[in-house]
């Protein structure tokens, strides 16, 4: 089937679309009215991707503070705002674990912050609490009704409510002048919430790819909840962040108290000492000589105290390394030592201290992960702890060649008095503890300036805000698919009725099933019981029908050929006696002479449609020598210049009765006498008596009926055509209803005069 023809045939049914969108449209609408929207809100955020670990601090005074670089990655921040821990915590600090809501005409309504007319302050809550459904009505200022599924208790507000399942106290909330139903109150899982957060809720996405900007988004029935569960994660991760660079400070800063503790008191006796050696031996200046001599001896004694100051800060790492306690610390600075080895493995060392103590925060100490760290550190330690012992040994043999270099100046000061000398080792002693005491005060000073200085590593580039275009459900697409679906319900309805139809329902269907077979004309649909509807003195919608049909003939018989013309169909009922009887009528009102033959020898019912009445008919003629024309021939008193021969006595044997010769007589007596012969025969679907007559025919109408008519009956016809088995052949429509209406159609029966 042709699109046009589809559509055609679619136009038809035009209320029927109009019905289905209107309904489609309305189901759209309630649907709407019942859902609850979600709309989408979101932030974008700048995160410091600092794969180097060198963090703020690059380029700054404290740049040598390395205790304070740590690697961190887009990748790896994303996955840090989608923890379930870090989710878990913006859940509870929001109050969350409370979902309230009131029933609408159509649908609940949520209700969050300034529109809650009650708070639920959750005291206790256990797992079958999640499974409890409550409401709250409230009776007067002072009381209210709590209901659930089997019972119902009046309780004062701020009164502590304690049941098995939970323990609450509901207070008055902000819109509570404006509570006038029931409000329904659940308990949430904020594990299960934060988990559906994490997994799906929640989503966390570059902006474009390899960027530093990420956007955070999500879906709420309720914008402002959404805005504020963005708000706080945010400020939760970024409170994250600077709490784990002040741990690393407030550790090293803890390490460099306790050595500045031993140091002082090192320190103190050392001073009390050079103070009482003075006092008791008066000593007040040295000699030139021995000053020289004393100078070149310190400057190596220096340089010995240097190194004996490197040994005491390995002895003391490697210490800390030993110790049960520290295992899971992070290494101090190395402070004065500068093996860069030593530094990169100290910095290695405390980043996985800081990855494992982050995993700990969302995973349990036996997961994979974790373990490996944990034995990736304990390969670290012994690295470290081997690295030093290289150190250490290094020191020792500069710190003898520098005693030999002390030794021969010492030497050269035999002759000074031994209260110098004593004097200058309590003085080397007391400036070696000093130097190493300044040294840890100054670095413990700019860690606590690095320690205020913290500031996050991300930045909010837009604040989270929401769409005001709910995004969930669209609005604009459900009414689309709704006018789609009600174009496509009676579109299918109207192309499964084509399909599965099998009677001829238009003029398409008999050229596809026939071919473009030459259509005389066609008739609409009759009302009227009287087979008799082409009247000289009316002019009604079928008579003008009958008319344009005797036009048509005129216009294809130009040579004035057709004169016997033979009337068939496929089946009985498709109106070939009707139509030959009107026929006949029609072409009587041009002044032609026509006879009607009842040759339907099986069926007749020609004689009936012209109320006439006769028994000799054609039958006794053919099979009579003695009968001649005259003795069958009828005038039809309605109608001048119409006559009829009916059928007579039905016969045993009318397919040899239609082989005699006196039917050739028959038909060449009628030309003789009459203008126009119509012969009225059987159905050529079931009988082959028409074609017998076809013989003697000019030209052959076959009858099709709408909706009566089979589509397969169509192949006898094209049989006809393609095998020239009827002479002439043309079509003619009958019983034409306004359904039936297409443009190719040869009579306009919405005309009447």
């Amino acid at each position: 089937m042709a699109l046009n023809q589809f559509f055609t045939r679619c136009i038809k049914y035009w209320y029927i679309f109009l019905i289905s969108v209107i309904i489609c449209i309305g189901v759209a609408y309630a649907y709407l009215q019942t859902t609850v929207p979600f709309y989408k809100v979101s932030s974008i955020l700048l995160i410091q991707d600092d794969a180097k670990g060198d963090g703020l601090l690059k380029g700054t005074a404290f740049s040598d503070l390395n205790m304070f670089r740590s690697s961190k990655t887009v990748e790896n921040e994303m996955e840090v705002l989608r923890s379930k821990d870090l989710i878990y915590k913006v859940l509870y600090d929001l109050g969350l674990e409370v979902k309230y809501s009131c029933q609408l005409p159509f649908k609940k309504k949520e209700l969050y912050g300034k529109t809650l007319p009650i708070q639920v302050v959750v005291l206790r809550l256990n797992e079958p609490a999640f499974l409890k459904k409550l409401s709250v009505q409230n009776t007067m200022d002072d009381k209210f009704i709590l209901r659930d599924s089997s019972s119902k208790v009046v309780y004062h507000y701020n009164q502590v409510i304690s049941r098995p399942e939970y323990s609450i106290e509901i207070r008055k909330g902000e819109a509570f002048s404006t509570m006038n139903k029931p409000v329904d109150i659940s308990f949430i899982n904020l594990r299960k919430a934060a988990e559906a957060y994490s997994l799906n809720a929640l989503t966390v996405l570059p902006v474009v790819k390899d960027a530093n900007t990420i956007v955070l988004s999500l879906l709420d029935a309720i914008p402002s909840r959404g805005v504020d569960i963005l708000t706080r994660l945010i400020d939760t991760y970024n409170q994250e962040n600077v709490m784990n660079k002040n741990i690393m400070a407030l550790n090293t800063i803890k390490f460099i108290d306790g050595k500045l503790g031993n140091l002082t008191k090192d320190l103190t006796g050392v001073e009390q000492d050079v103070e009482n050696y003075k006092r008791n031996n008066r000593v007040t200046e040295l000699n030139s000589d021995a000053q020289m001599n004393l100078q070149s001896s310190g400057e190596y004694g220096q340089q010995l105290a240097s190194s004996e100051v490197q040994v005491s800060l390995v002895q003391s790492i490697t210490g800390y390394l030993n110790g049960g306690d520290h295992k899971f610390d992070l290494v101090p600075t190395t402070l004065g030592l500068k093996d860069p080895t030593l530094m990169s493995l100290t910095d290695k060392y405390n980043n996985l201290q800081i990855e494992r103590e982050r995993l700990l925060k969302t995973v349990r100490v036996n997961n994979p992960l974790v373990v490996n760290i944990s034995d990736q550190l304990t390969g670290l330690k012994g690295k470290i702890l081997e690295n030093l012992g290289v150190i250490k040994r290094g020191l020792d043999l500069e710190r003898s060649s520098l005693r030999n270099k002390t030794a021969q100046f010492e030497s050269r000061l035999h002759q000074t008095p031994v209260i110098e000398r004593g004097l200058i080792e309590r003085s080397r002693e007391q400036s070696v503890k000093n130097t190493l005491y300044h040294y840890l005060l100054q670095k413990r000073e700019e860690t606590e300036l690095s320690l205020s200085a913290t500031i996050p590593t991300s930045q909010v580039i837009d604040k989270p805000a929401y769409n005001s275009i709910p995004a969930k459900p669209k609005v604009q697409l459900i009414y689309m698919i709704s006018i789609l679906c009600g174009l496509l319900l009676p579109a299918s309805f109207v192309y499964a009725r084509t399909q599965l139809n099998n009677k001829v329902r238009d003029l398409s269907d008999v050229e596809y099933g026939t071919g473009h077979a030459l259509i005389l004309g066609e008739l609409s649909h009759k009302d009227r019981k009287d087979p008799l509807l082409v009247h000289s003195d009316q002019s009604t919608t079928m008579a003008e029908l009958f008319r344009y049909i005797r036009t048509s003939l005129s216009f294809i018989d130009k040579t004035n050929t057709n004169q016997v013309l033979l009337v068939t169909s496929s089946t009985k009922g498709e109106g070939k006696t009707f139509f030959t009887t009107n026929l006949g009528l029609t072409l009587t009102l041009s002044d032609k002479k026509v006879v009607l033959l009842e040759f339907d020898l099986r069926k007749p019912d020609l004689l009936n449609n012209l109320n006439l009445k006769a028994t000799t008919g054609l039958s006794e003629y053919l099979n009579s020598s003695d009968l001649n024309l005259e003795d069958i021939l009828m005038e039809v008193p309605s109608s001048p210049n119409l006559y009829a021969i009916g059928c007579g006595k039905i016969p045993s044997n009318p397919a040899e009765l239609l082989m005699g010769p006196k039917v050739s007589e028959l038909f060449a007596e009628l030309r003789k006498r009459f203008d126009y012969i119509v012969v009225d025969t059987s159905p050529v679907g079931h009988v082959a008596d028409a074609f017998s007559l076809s013989t003697f025919a000019d030209a052959s109408i076959y009858m099709v009926r709408y909706n009566f008519t089979h589509k397969a009956d169509l192949g006898i016809f094209k049989d006809i055509c393609e095998h020239k088995k009827l002479k002439n052949p043309l079509l003619v429509f009958n019983d034409a209803r306004k359904e039936n209406k297409n443009m190719y159609r040869y009579g306009r029966y919405a005309y009447t005069a």
